[in-house]
Order: C-alpha cells, then structure tokens, then sequence
C-alpha cells in the first residue's frame, strides 16, 4: 500500500472529530488514529518482505512499477523456441529410436569359446591321423529374443503376448515362435495362480534339462539324452510346434522375502514332433504331459524348493529302410513306429546349495534287417530300442545371482564378482540297454565353474572326462576308452 493512499485513510479517519454533537471524543479518535498507523506499519513491513524484483542492467534494483508486459514479440519468440525444441526431440527420436508397431523388449545373448581335447578329434569328416585336431575357438552359438505384448488387459491381466527369436552361428534359423493368452490373471500378485496356452514352436515342458535355458543350465553341454536321436529325428533338446498348457496351483508366498512356489505345476501338449522350422510329416500328433510337486516350506525351511517331477512323451516317427533308395526314389517309409519317453526328477535348490537328478527311459521303433526289395515290399521287422539315460548335477554357489530375496533393494546391478557357482555332474547314457552291442554306453564326469560378472555375462570352465565301452573310432589299433577335454565359454546378453 503506498504511503499517499495511507495518509488519505488517516485524513478520512481525523476528520472524525469535527462531527456533530453525540460523537466520540478527542481522546477516543487519538486511539483510533494510533491503532490505524500500528496497522499501517505492519502492512509497510509486509510489503518489506516480499521479494523484490531482478535488478536492472545498470545495477539498480527495479522498482515494482519498472515492470514491464511481455511484448506479442516476446511472445512469439516464446513460442518459435518451444517449436524448435519439439521439432530437435521428434528428429532425435525419428533418427536414433527403433520403433515397433506393439511394445517389443529386445534382448538376445552371444558366446564365444575355446576347447581342447585329448585323444584328438577329426578336423574334418575323415579319420586321418594327419589332420586331426587337439584345440580349436569357436563361436557355438547366438540368439535374438523380441518379446511383447498385443493385447494387454488392464482390468484383469489376461494379456496376449508373443515371443520370438532366432539362433545359430554358421546359419539363421527360427527357435521360439509362439502366441501366449493367459487366461488367469496376471496383474492381481503372486497369490494368483499361473494357467496359460501358448501356440506355435516353443521349448518342450518334459524334465528339468529339456526346459533349462543356457542362461540357467550350469554345464555347458545339456545331458546327452537331449540330443540322442528319436522323437521324429527330433530330440529333447529342439523346439517343437503345437499347442501347450501350462499352469500351477495353490501357490506359497512369502512377500518378506519375494518368495513364490506352487505346491503343484502342470503342463500338457499336442504338438508335430518332428522338430523345429518343418510341418509334420506323418498322420499322427505327439503328445507330452508333465507335473511337478513342491514341498510346501517356508522360505527359511530346510525343504525349501525340494521339487519332484514325472514326465511323459508319447511320439511317433516314420521307418525307413535305406536299401530302398534309388536315383529316382527315396528311401521307402514303411511304417510308423513310437518314439516315447517316460522321465523322473528331483530338484532341489536352497542356495548355496544345489542338487538336480533327472531319469529319462525311451523307446524307438526301427527296423532289425534291411531286406526290402523294392519300394512295395519286403520282409523286414519292425523291433523297439530301449535307452536310458540319467545324470546327477551337485553344484554350490557363492553371491546372489539367483536369489530373488535380494533383487530391488537398491544395489547396483553390475558388480565383481557377482557369483561363482561351483559343480559337478555325471551324466551316463546307453542308447541301447538291451543289446549287446559295444559303443552305445557312455559316461560323461564334468567338473565345472561358472563366474557370473553381471546380470546376463558370465564365464564358464567346464573339465570332461569321457569313458565309453569301446575304443575310439577311427583308429585300426587299440586306443584308450577314455578321453578328457576342457572348454572354455563366455556367454553375454544384452
């Protein structure tokens, strides 16, 4: 309030006293007076107080009336710098930013390695003592992971998602192709039960190492089961394509510790069962079922993540006999024969400590003689080979990579050495445990060591001692049945 403005009031308020008779006295309007200029001194001290403005190019302080109204050119500048400034971030992102039409997260993981062996391997497909090898670098193995979400159900959860990525080294080849609907929900928590269909070419839900990503799977190979022909030429360790569900039941929580197991996890599946990237190519489906029961424990438990497992693969694949193979005609199909498998597993993970067993029997349909005389008939017999293989992975782990407990509690994601994860496997194998035949038997011991430097980049050393029933093929004179090897791998996503 100006001064002029103040001492008009006090005027209006003096002028009191010249009023007609009945009014207050000289005594009462000097009271009145002194209480107006107490207030009027508090508004000039409120006044004091308010910051005043930016001082002038000359150094004097600007007064309240110096203010001058942004000008329509002002505002116009104004105006031209926030176009500018939209247009700049519109090119950044145009010119720098992957665009997708749904969500997309991108990651995908490489490796590169060095192995040596002894006895010494071909180096090529030849049994030539001249040019075999005892070390080679390699790099085994690469992948591109696109995961998203099409259609995201944000009252429920029911979301739609795909995966898809693509693996190889010397060639490019589709490995996950799959739609995914959930039909439970899956934005209520972790109380909420898991049930999901997925459709397309995706992992096979049989075991514990058929499911084993190599982000998980402490050795560098898989079990030899894995890669043991059957299943349509196929095998465990491929994708194949059809229709999957999954889900669980009943699920323990304990929110202290982020901590989540289902008493019972279920899947069942039809699928082609000839592997990846090709259609089926006979008249029947294959069909895989698997559960798994959690011990029900708390986190601090004993029996924490003591699982067992069954599994079963009903298959089928097509009998051929090469004698029927001609210039102009393939080698004849002359029926159909199963390709099962039945599994066991127990897993049992309470870090440090790790421990993982896993049983897999199959029988394979095939034929005992090659006597077709021509592409219509013949008098061959069909017999069922029977294998079995099984390995035992003992592992001790020091750090936190795996512990869920200790993730979002405000750690730096990349440190040295996050973990170092200690194991030992023995593996055994026998593609045909009712014949008498030799060189079908095969015991692989691994010692290894997995040093994990971040979240998705770790080294491992795997050390292999191999023992079969036979010498090595290849070689005319009597060589050792044992062979050793080491490998060395890094592994890095992104």
């Amino acid at each position: 309030m100006h001064q002029r403005t103040l001492t008009a009031v006090a005027a209006a308020v003096l002028s009191l006293g010249t009023a007609p008779a009945g009014a207050q006295s000289n005594a009462e309007l000097l009271k009145i007076v002194e209480d107006l200029k107490k207030q009027v001194q508090e508004l000039k001290e409120q006044v004091k107080a308010i910051t005043p403005p930016a001082a002038s190019a000359d150094g004097k302080a600007a007064q309240w009336g110096d203010i001058t109204p942004a000008s329509q050119s002002d505002l116009d500048g104004l105006r031209a710098d926030l176009e500018n400034y939209k247009y700049d971030q519109s090119r950044q992102y145009e010119r720098t930013t992957a665009k997708t039409t749904r969500n997309t997260t991108i990651g995908g993981t490489l490796s590169a390695s060095a192995s040596w062996a002894d006895p010494k391997s071909p180096a090529v497909t030849s049994t030539n003592e001249a040019i075999r090898r005892s070390s080679t670098f390699d790099s085994p193995s690469a992948t591109l992971n696109f995961n998203g979400v099409l259609y995201r159900d944000y009252q429920e959860g029911k979301n739609l998602t795909y995966a898809f990525s693509l693996t190889g080294a010397s060639s490019i080849a589709v490995q996950d192709a799959y739609l995914r609907y959930s039909f439970a929900p899956t934005n209520g928590g972790p109380d909420d039960p898991v049930l999901n269909l997925s459709f397309g070419q995706q992992q096979v839900p049989f075991g514990l190492e058929a499911q084993a990503n190599t982000e998980i799977r402490p050795v560098i190979a898989g079990a030899q089961f894995l890669s043991a022909p059957g299943l349509g030429g196929a095998n465990f360790g491929n994708r194949q394509t059809g229709l999957i569900l999954r889900g669980d039941a009943w699920p323990n929580v304990d929110r202290t510790t982020n901590y989540r197991s289902a008493l019972i996890e279920y899947a069942v599946g039809v699928m082609n069962g000839n592997g990846p990237n090709t259609a089926d190519n006979n008249a029947k489906k294959d069909w895989v079922g698997r559960i798994a029961f959690t011990v029900p424990a708390d986190y601090n438990s004993l029996l924490r993540e003591l699982k067992f497992g069954a599994s079963y693969y009903k298959g089928w694949s097509n009998l051929t006999d090469s004698a029927t193979a001609t210039a102009t005609l393939p080698a004849y199909v002359t029926g159909q024969g199963q390709s099962d498998r039945v599994g066991v597993d127990i897993n049992y993970t309470r870090l440090p400590w790790s421990v993982a067993y896993e049983r897999v029997e199959g029988q394979d349909g095939g034929w005992s003689t090659s006597t077709l005389a021509s592409p219509y008939t013949g008098t061959g017999a069909q017999i069922k080979r029977k294998s079995v293989g099984q390995y035992l992975n003992v592992g001790y782990t020091v750090g936190e990579q795996f512990l869920a407990s200790s993730r979002g509690l405000g750690k730096f994601d990349d440190f040295w050495p996050k973990t170092i994860q200690y194991f030992v496997r023995f593996d055994d194998y026998d593609a045909n445990k009712d014949s008498a035949v030799v060189g079908d038997k095969t015991r692989l011991t691994t010692f290894g060591l997995n040093a994990y430097f971040a979240e998705t980049t770790r080294f491992q050393v795997n050390y292999v001692l191999a023992r079969n029933d036979e010498p090595r093929a290849g070689y005319t004179d009597a060589r050792p049945k044992h062979s050793q090897g080491l490998v060395a791998r890094f592994v890095y996503g992104f």
